[in-house]
């Protein structure tokens, strides 16, 4: 499909209303083209594309052979379909976030396994059942240590040993006891019961064994 380029300026757009600083109309052009993009039918998404952008209604009309009373209805159809359709960065964010949590599970559960069996895992096929994870949760997993309130200097003990993330702190928890903190160089036991009371507080440890996210970890 081959978009319009209309020139945003005050002077040639019917958008009265809407008055972006030149550098970005650019980048709103861009977002518009990536909302159209969801709208399967061309003629309906040039219709979009175009009215979004500020081209003025008899040239649209005339450029998709619609008829300008009907411009309207069909802007507002197009419109419903990119709301449901179209996924801001935000959303895409939070769908990699849960695909990343699921992949670091598998990748440490197969770890995990053949440590403890020492088996070569090339033709062993593996059942898991797992739990779709809420996006409140997604959220809370990857929420970086550095913004809860945690001791630097144990911030950087525990980025020695690649422990950067909630979900990092927490499979390391859940696979090898809270009190095993202790053992990490740099984080002594005083540090340690003030992370406890640090996450306790914020009701993501119930206790030193016990984490509603424990379920959406494996081991």
């Amino acid at each position: 499909m081959e978009y319009s380029n209309a020139n945003l300026s005050n002077e040639q757009t019917c958008l009265s209303c809407v008055e972006l600083p030149k550098i970005c109309i650019p980048i709103y052009r861009e977002v518009i083209k990536e909302m159209a993009e969801v709208i399967k039918v061309p003629q309906m998404r040039e219709v979009f594309y175009s009215l979004s952008i500020g081209i003025d209604v008899l040239t649209v009309s005339k450029k998709t052979g619609v008829a300008p009373r009907n411009l309207a209805y069909m802007y507002k159809k197009a419109s419903r379909q990119v709301c449901l359709k179209w996924k801001p960065y935000s959303a895409w964010k939070q769908e990699l976030d849960r695909i990343y949590i699921r992949c670091r599970n598998y990748a440490a559960f197969l770890t995990h396994y053949q440590e403890c069996t020492g088996q070569n895992l090339k033709n062993v096929v593996i059942f898991v059942k797992e739990q779709d994870i809420p996006l409140e949760y997604v959220n809370l997993l990857t929420t970086p240590l550095g913004s809860l309130d945690i001791n630097f200097r144990v911030l950087r003990a525990l980025r020695k040993y690649n422990i950067y993330q909630l979900e990092d702190l927490l499979r390391f928890i859940k696979y090898n006891g809270f009190d095993a903190l202790c053992r990490i160089p740099g984080v002594g036991t005083k540090s340690v019961e003030q992370l406890y009371h640090t996450l306790k507080e914020r009701n993501i440890l119930e206790n030193k064994e016990t984490c509603i996210l424990f379920r959406y970890l494996f081991v």
